[in-house]
């Protein structure tokens, strides 16, 4: 009897009803691991994300850990001061520093370096200057 049973899984096993669940047991078991392989294939891309936004925010800390060392010496304190409200003490003036010359005609004039002679430009001037320059004005 028992060399009956086994030629009846054997039957089973070989049948195309067996075949086919074969077939549809390996392709679950191939589905299952594609899908693994991809949700590791995220996670390592979050990974790397994640540990580009940590240093990120590593630096960002040591910056403001800089800024907070420096705002708290006076010296510091008043040169975020000057540097954010311009601010001046009392009796300073500001010197304000121009690099355009501007000729007699009033039109905004650049030295040549090599002759020291003025040229007109006429890129810096607005469309509606260049426009009048062309008929003299």
């Amino acid at each position: 009897m028992k060399y009956g049973n086994k030629s009846l899984w054997k039957r089973l096993f070989y049948s195309p009803i067996g075949i086919l669940l074969a077939l549809v047991i390996l392709f679950l078991l191939i589905r299952g691991g594609v899908s693994i392989h991809q949700k590791s294939l995220i996670a390592q891309i979050r990974l790397d994300q994640a540990q580009k936004e940590f240093s990120d925010l590593e630096k960002q800390q040591k910056s403001l850990s800089a800024s907070i060392d420096q705002l708290s010496t006076p010296a510091g304190i008043e040169a975020a001061l000057r540097e954010k409200y311009h601010a001046v003490k009392q009796g300073e003036e500001v010197a304000v520093i121009v690099d355009k010359t501007v000729s007699a005609s009033g039109t905004p004039t650049t030295s040549d370096t090599d002759g020291g002679s003025d040229k007109k430009t006429t890129t810096n001037l607005s469309w509606w200057s260049r426009f009048l320059s062309m008929f003299g004005f």
